[in-house]
């Protein structure tokens, strides 16, 4: 991936619903500080999350969050992530995303690019063939309230940006259970059957336990 882009001149998240993230505490050390951007030609606004400890502030992700009037115009994306860019998060990453999908209502999705620094696991076990919740990402968007994944890229001529993970918060109660009922059968696959030579394999299972533990959480 190139480098950053920061289109436009930024603001305080003063009286923006991404305000609800400004000050959240991450861990004992870490603090979260938001500023919000332009839009872009779809109307979606550019945001940037900032990790703060008393080190000062690094950038954490650069987003855009869309608000419309159907369930499905509602989403918020991470088009760079960069929690892994210098080694394992240090704080806890599901308390994150566990934020991020507060921010989304029923219906609406949640995005993450798996291109940046850091992400690799996420790749290599994506280009294996796994579902997406056999990986780390995978296993945080189900975190963050997520039923439905799927492995995201779009051909729109130069302008879908980086490979990315793409998960639904379900509509209503009966939809999540059915989608939930799915995954679990498709992950409780994955870890029973044999695992085939190479690195990543045993991974992807890991996720994949991981993963089925928590769904079972939410079904009987």
């Amino acid at each position: 991936m190139g480098p950053l882009n920061f289109p436009g001149q930024w603001a305080e998240a003063n009286d923006h619903p991404l305000q609800f993230l400004d000050g959240r505490l991450l861990g004992r050390r870490f603090r979260l500080r938001v500023l919000v951007g332009q839009r872009n030609r779809v109307g979606a606004q550019y945001f940037q999350l900032l990790l703060e400890n008393a080190d000062g502030p690094r950038l954490l992700a650069l987003g855009l969050w869309h608000k419309g009037p159907f369930p499905s115009h509602n989403w918020l994306e991470l088009v760079r992530y960069l929690a892994h860019a210098h080694g394992p998060p240090p704080f806890p990453e599901h308390a994150l995303f566990a934020l991020l999908g507060k921010l989304v209502p029923p219906g609406g999705s949640l995005m993450v690019e798996y291109e940046s620094p850091g992400l690799e696991e996420t790749r290599a076990i994506l280009a294996l063939g796994y579902p997406p919740a056999c990986t780390p990402l995978g296993h945080l968007l189900l975190r963050a309230g997520c039923a439905t994944l799927r492995d995201w890229y779009i051909s729109e001529g130069g302008a879908e940006g980086p490979r990315k993970l793409q998960g639904f918060l379900p509509l209503n109660p009966e939809i999540a259970a059915r989608a939930r009922e799915g995954l679990r059968d498709v992950l409780a696959a994955v870890v029973g059957r044999p695992l085939p030579p190479g690195p990543w394999h045993p991974r992807a299972h890991l996720w994949a336990v991981r993963s089925l533990r928590f769904l079972q959480r939410y079904l009987p």
